[in-house]
C-alpha cells in the first residue's frame, strides 16, 4: 500500500497519468488483450482521477496509477465475461425459429382475416353476434339461442351462414 506524503498539487496524479499514458495503456493491454479496450480502461482511470480526486498525495504516483489501471482492466475482463455468459453467442440465433414460417404467409393470413371481418360486418347483426359469440367467445349454441330467443337450429344455421361468408371473402 502506498505511503502518504505531504499533499501534492491536485493535478499531479493526472499529470503523471498523461506523461505515462503509453506505459499504462500497455499495462492494460496485457490484461484485456485489446488495444482499443486498453485505451478505454486508461481513459476510465483518468476520469476517475479527475472526478473523484483520487489520492493525489501518494508517494509513488506511477505505481499507484499502474495498480489502478491493472485493477480496472481486470474488472473490464470480468464484466466482459459476465456479459458473454449472460448473452447467447451470435451463432445461436440461427437456431431460433421464426415467429411464422414465412412472412408472406403471415401477410396473406392477415389480409384474409381483414376480408373475413369485412364480410361479417355486412352480415345481419344477429348472425354476426351469434357467430362471434360461438367462434370467438366459445359460448355454446344453446345459450346463444336462449339469449336471442330463437331455436338452437336457427343459431346453427346463422353460424353456418357466417362461416360461409368468411370463407367466400377470404378465398382467392
Amino acid at each position: 500500500m502506498p505511503t502518504r506524503t505531504k499533499e501534492a498539487p491536485p493535478g499531479a496524479l493526472l499529470t503523471v497519468l498523461l506523461r505515462r499514458r503509453a506505459e499504462l495503456v500497455d499495462t492494460a493491454r496485457r490484461v484485456v488483450r485489446c488495444g482499443a479496450r486498453a485505451e478505454d480502461v486508461v481513459q476510465d482511470v483518468a476520469l476517475k482521477v479527475c472526478q473523484n480526486g483520487v489520492a493525489a498525495d501518494v508517494a509513488d504516483a506511477a505505481g499507484f496509477l499502474r495498480r489502478m489501471v491493472r485493477n480496472a482492466a481486470i474488472d473490464a475482463v470480468r464484466q466482459s465475461g459476465r456479459e458473454c455468459r449472460r448473452n447467447a453467442p451470435p451463432e445461436a440465433g440461427d437456431a431460433v425459429p421464426a415467429p411464422c414460417d414465412c412472412p408472406l404467409r403471415r401477410l396473406e393470413a392477415r389480409q384474409s382475416l381483414t376480408l373475413a371481418i369485412r364480410a361479417l360486418d355486412e352480415a345481419p347483426a344477429r348472425t354476426r353476434e351469434a357467430f362471434l359469440a360461438h367462434r370467438v367467445d366459445g359460448v355454446p349454441q344453446k345459450d346463444i339461442a336462449a339469449r336471442a330467443g330463437v331455436s338452437p337450429t336457427l343459431v346453427n344455421f346463422m353460424i353456418r351462414d357466417a362461416t360461409a361468408l368468411c370463407r367466400a371473402a377470404a378465398a382467392p
